[in-house]
């Protein structure tokens, strides 16, 4: 019998999933991606098209039925599959629900095929809403739009099938993730990735209000590893911060961009810091963020031809997706 690892990551073909898959493969495991392409892209895996140990699945959460022959016979499920976009659900908050809660239970159902090792779930450091810093995983849970709310329901939802059904299960609440492949294609999605975009184009680079607000990045390679090393070390039904144990103004994150800026309303209400206290994840699981901010910086601007279809986001355009945040927060 091969020792070989087998582990199935939703979410596959995104920012963070795609990471992960790279890591998974290096580390000897055999992978089984899924993803729906709908926000992702099977660009980000092609590296691995030819290889045995890869299988790629185009299918969507919602439509994995509970006896899906890809979660037989798993060692670890990692379940990136998730839409993430705060303003967007406050506008329409169905298919978030949909997504989020649905779509994991679905996930969860089919994974009980398999006697796993290890069910880890990406969780968001945005179910903590604004938040005391540095921020801890037993501080308080506020969720400030339907989107947050679905992700800590579905954290909810694991740890009630893990206890339910003897599923080991960790959950990973990640900051500000950066990096390679960090775009979205259904809305503006993170900061860095519109800015990397504007770059790019040689147009300024949008700044809410006027910077100062604090964000922790954390760059995606140190984010995939974490899904690995939680899967490995995790102590069954914890939850994790995953960040860069600092935080860092929006100011001094694009000044190391090099590029002219534009700075745009502020969006009331929204946390002027978030930094997350990760020495639980440290200690506990012996695990670092290997990759400084400057750098970070750097390897995604080695690679910053790859934005060139992402889309675009300028200053009147964001403008008006934040509508719906003031319409909320005022």
């Amino acid at each position: 019998m091969s020792d070989t690892k087998r582990s199935l990551v939703t979410g596959a073909a995104g920012f963070l999933g795609s990471h992960l898959v790279d890591q998974l493969i290096k580390e000897g495991h055999d992978v089984i991606g899924i993803d729906n392409e709908i926000n992702g892209s099977w660009k980000n895996l092609e590296q691995w098209t030819n290889n045995p140990r890869f299988k790629k699945v185009h299918m969507d959460i919602l439509d994995i039925q509970s006896d899906d022959d890809n979660f037989k016979n798993l060692d670890y499920v990692f379940h990136l599959a998730a839409l993430e976009c705060p303003i967007t659900s406050l506008e329409k908050p169905e298919i978030f629900f949909t997504t989020n809660i649905h779509g994991t239970v679905k996930v969860l159902q089919a994974s009980k095929q398999s006697n796993l090792q290890k069910f880890v779930y990406a969780s968001s450091a945005a179910i903590y809403g604004d938040a005391s810093t540095p921020t801890l995983e037993t501080d308080s849970i506020n969720p400030m739009t339907p989107s947050c709310l679905t992700k800590s329901q579905a954290e909810d939802i694991v740890f009630h099938w893990g206890d339910l059904f003897n599923i080991p299960t960790n959950s990973l609440r990640i900051f500000t993730a950066f990096g390679p492949r960090d775009f979205s294609k259904l809305y503006p999605g993170s900061a860095v990735g519109i800015w990397l975009k504007q770059k790019l184009q040689g147009t300024p680079l949008t700044v809410i209000g006027n910077g100062d607000h604090a964000r922790d990045f954390v760059y995606c390679t140190d984010v995939a590893n974490a899904f690995y090393i939680a899967a490995l070390e995790g102590k069954d039904g914890e939850v994790y911060n995953i960040g860069s144990g600092h935080a860092t103004t929006l100011n001094e994150f694009t000044d190391l961009l090099k590029a002219k800026k534009s700075y745009i309303k502020d969006k009331v209400d929204e946390p002027q810091k978030t930094w997350g206290d990760i020495s639980k994840f440290q200690f506990g699981c012996n695990w670092q963020p290997r990759i400084p901010l400057t750098s970070g910086i750097e390897f995604s601007l080695d690679v910053l031809s790859d934005w060139k279809d992402a889309p675009d986001w300028d200053e009147e355009s964001l403008n008006n997706f934040f509508k719906a945040w003031f319409e909320v927060y005022s």
